[in-house]
């Protein structure tokens, strides 16, 4: 994905998907101390870590260029690959050479995307200080158009037959049986389910046949029996995991192979969560590492 830079006269940011380190404690404003706020400068690249992806956020990465300390209180993006997501408040610290990451949820996906620049608003304030700066920042939008044109692939699918997982989940032994749901949405079009997996933690096998199914034009609904189990707890692959209740589908739409995510939620997170806690449990207890 290629580097993302902002710009103003004033301020220059880039935008990465990455975690947040985690930053100095910060002071309480103090009213009386009436400092400007500090000047807000580049950092480099973009990257797009699994930390974030799972939950649709950006990262904003800034830093000053001087001396002078600030604290930034609020970010929000408004562009014409997304739909608006609101103004985010923060208190992340701005330190003479320490970056300071800014994360911002993106909206949905515009499809078509939409016409003009994608801009942020940063506030920030004096270190110690209650006065408020507002920057406007227009981004390079090279990594935003990126995530937006896979999104709006994978939209021809889930307007077609969105994947989630039924409301009632039965937990039996180790296993969890559900349904995956396949819901009509606004496309017309035949959607051909070829596929369904699970992820680090998690085994999920489709029962015996069901697959591939479709759902024809003239069908609004239809459901794939399902059955997850916890095939490894141990300590590795849960600090491994950066999306334990995220599942994928594979599709056929009119000839185009996509894949898509999908989140367990609910109930179903509920009784997964329940089924990991065993795991970990009884792997305790047996001294085997929690691998299954």
């Amino acid at each position: 994905m290629s580097g993302v830079r902002w710009a103003t006269s004033a301020i220059v940011c880039a935008v990465a998907l990455a975690a947040c380190a985690g930053q100095p404690s910060l002071p309480s404003p103090s009213p009386s101390a009436g400092v400007s706020p500090p000047p807000v400068a580049a950092v480099g690249g973009t990257a797009f870590p699994r930390t974030l992806q799972a939950d649709r956020m950006v990262e904003v990465q800034i830093e000053t260029p001087g001396d002078e300390r600030g604290i930034v209180v609020s970010v929000a993006l408004d562009s014409p690959y997304f739909g608006p997501s609101g103004t985010v408040p923060t208190n992340v610290l701005l330190e003479p050479g320490w970056l300071a990451r800014l994360r911002v949820p993106l909206g949905p996906a515009l499809c078509p995307a939409g016409s003009g620049s994608s801009i942020a608003t940063v506030e920030v304030r004096a270190y110690e200080g209650a006065d408020v700066a507002e920057r406007e920042v227009t981004l390079e939008e090279g990594a935003l158009r990126d995530i937006n044109a896979t999104e709006c692939r994978q939209r021809i699918a889930t307007d077609a037959a969105a994947p989630s997982f039924a409301t009632e989940p039965v937990v039996s032994g180790d296993a969890v049986q559900t349904s995956v749901v396949l819901q009509r949405g606004a496309s017309a079009a035949a959607a051909t389910l070829t596929a369904l997996s699970g992820n680090v933690i998690f085994t999920l096998e489709p029962a015996a046949g069901s697959l591939p199914v479709t759902l024809e034009s003239r069908e609004e609904r239809t459901a794939v029996p399902v059955t997850i189990r916890a095939s490894r707890c141990d300590a590795h692959a849960m600090a491994e995991s950066k999306k334990t209740f995220v599942f994928t589908a594979s599709y056929d739409v009119d000839g185009e192979a996509i894949t898509v995510e999908y989140r367990a939620e609910g109930a179903t997170q509920e009784a997964l969560q329940a089924l990991v806690d065993q795991c970990a449990a009884e792997s305790e207890s047996d001294g085997i590492g929690g691998q299954r």
